[in-house]
């Protein structure tokens, strides 16, 4: 009872500039096993094609060749995140850069789908993570419009007197 009491008083303290950092942390986390698998990818897709059922006897360069050209579009993903939670936690948050930012954001999740559904021609389970990165290219691009449309709106209450 006294755990579940600590948790309340934790989460009622909880508030924008601690999600915010905590949204960075997490940021940094995500980039920092990213560079990791990065330089582990041989290794670790080695033993994937040595030791899957389902990926045993296909050619580990394609394999290779996925990952690497999938992370050009990672990176710049984290990236963008991490200028956007940024421009946020110092109130920008329905900034032309953010709208930028999830602009690319989401053409990035595109290109992770074409180049996964590029890789169905050797492994088909890509077609689940093309079909993942599609749809949240597609949500980011609803949420990029609704931040346009803020923006808009708040443009015009700024000058209404």
């Amino acid at each position: 009872m006294l755990n579940l009491l600590r948790r309340c008083i934790i989460f009622m303290n909880w508030n924008n500039e601690k999600s915010i950092g905590l949204t960075k942390f997490f940021i940094i986390l995500f980039a920092a096993v990213y560079i990791l698998v990065l330089v582990f990818c041989p290794r670790m897709t080695r033993e994937f094609v040595d030791h899957s059922f389902s990926a045993r006897g296909k050619d580990f360069n394609l394999f290779m060749a996925t990952i690497y050209s999938s992370a050009v579009p990672l990176g710049i993903i984290l990236w963008n995140l991490y200028r956007m939670i940024g421009r946020i936690g110092e109130e920008q948050i329905f900034s032309d850069e953010n709208v930028s930012c999830l602009r690319l954001i989401s053409w990035m999740c595109f290109a992770v789908a074409v180049i996964c559904l590029i890789s169905m021609a050797y492994y088909i389970f890509f077609l689940i993570i093309a079909a993942c990165a599609a749809f949240m290219g597609l949500l980011i691009r609803v949420i990029k419009n609704v931040f346009v449309r803020a923006g808009e709106i708040k443009e015009e209450n700024d000058y209404t007197i």
